[in-house]
């Protein structure tokens, strides 16, 4: 138990701390990445997690796609929604990613199956400590700090986040320039 609770508070103060740096920063440092190869290597890293719960993973993104971004930053992003729709995905269920750059603009989306996060708590999620829990499920080891800090980046990046919740789908996109 206190393990545990030490390891929540190390990612509580983690968390903080990435904030912090986001906030007091105006800029985040660019340069150009493939991030079709970063969306990849984040798949993989599930892939464990994946086989578990008997996902159908579909990966619905251009061979090759490079973006002038902050790569630490957009991975942080990624790796999150990644990791929550992992979480909240219903045994058996399908996790699907979209990516395309449109208009000179990165589009990312990732949707899962499984249990819908209510229309109420759609409004609060990328909001500072909000945890939706009645929603999604109670986990414990969340900070409610991921969407925040996702919202955070994603804006520095002259992009948007939002996220829908419907038909037993939920879905996340992004869209940051590509340039």
């Amino acid at each position: 138990i206190v393990s545990s609770e030490i390891k929540r508070l190390s990612r509580l103060a983690n968390g903080m701390l990435t904030v912090s740096r986001l906030e007091s920063s105006d800029t985040l440092a660019k340069a150009p990445f493939d991030i079709s190869e970063m969306v990849y290597r984040i798949a993989f890293s599930f892939e464990q997690k994946i086989n578990e719960k008997k996902i159908e993973l579909e990966l619905d993104i251009p061979e090759s796609c490079t973006v002038n971004a902050n790569h630490d930053a957009i991975f942080q992003v990624i790796y999150n929604l990644f990791d929550n729709a992992l979480k909240f995905v219903n045994d058996g269920g399908s996790l699907k990613i979209f990516m395309a750059v449109k208009g000179g603009r990165l589009q990312f989306n990732i949707q899962n199956t499984g249990s819908e996060i209510d229309p109420e708590s759609l409004k609060y999620i990328f909001e500072r400590f909000y945890k939706s829990d009645k929603s999604r499920g109670n986990n414990p080891n969340g900070s409610g700090l991921g969407l925040y800090i996702a919202k955070t980046i994603i804006g520095k990046h002259g992009g948007d986040i939002y996220a829908k919740s419907q038909d037993g789908k939920t879905e996340f996109c992004f869209n940051i320039p590509a340039n």
